[in-house]
């Protein structure tokens, strides 16, 4: 038997044996006679046990409800925590999904940009290529044209020295004639 059940078991045979002492007292004021100092002590040892049962119901009582009021009040935090928790994760779930929105509207502008920036960029090479190649047209049509230019001045050359050549002659004949038939 543990001590604190043979300590109940002894409260109880103490209890019942003040009990009939108290009923034997009880009986012998009854009947007038005169209580000694010991079962006076008795009575008033009853009354105090009594008096004690009755604070222990007492207290019993106002731990039972203080014990339900902290149940309560402990069912009320986890109820609050609970919904805490919930109301945590319903904002992480609000800002995850704020993230997750954030960042495909970025990425889509990103791409959009991006199209945007190679669309203007091969618009630009086109422009840049074409002027390229007008340019190299332009040089290939001015290399004709001085090719063309130079054949012209090779046959204007070649025709001036044979005016040339020619205008010696005559002027060789002139002076010949004119001064040759002097030194004759």
């Amino acid at each position: 038997m543990s001590s604190a059940a043979a300590a109940i078991a002894a409260e109880q045979v103490i209890l019942r044996a003040l009990e009939e002492a108290v009923s034997r007292i009880a009986r012998k004021a009854a009947e007038g006679k005169r209580l000694s100092d010991k079962e006076v002590s008795v009575l008033m040892m009853s009354t105090m046990m009594r008096r004690l049962e009755d604070f222990r119901g007492y207290m019993d009582g106002r731990l039972n409800s203080f014990d339900r009021r902290l149940e309560d009040l402990k069912a009320y935090m986890d109820k609050r925590l609970d919904d805490f928790d919930r109301r945590m994760d319903d904002l992480k779930a609000y800002v995850d999904k704020g993230f997750s929105d954030l960042r495909g509207y970025v990425d889509r502008r990103f791409d959009d940009l991006k199209g945007y920036v190679d669309g203007r960029l091969n618009d630009l090479k086109a422009y840049v290529d074409g002027r390229f190649d007008a340019v190299e047209k332009r040089m290939e049509g001015l290399e004709r044209r001085m090719d063309a230019v130079e054949g012209r001045l090779n046959v204007v050359h070649n025709e001036v020295s044979s005016i040339k050549t020619d205008i010696i002659k005559i002027m060789r004949e002139l002076l010949d004639r004119a001064y040759g038939e002097r030194r004759a």
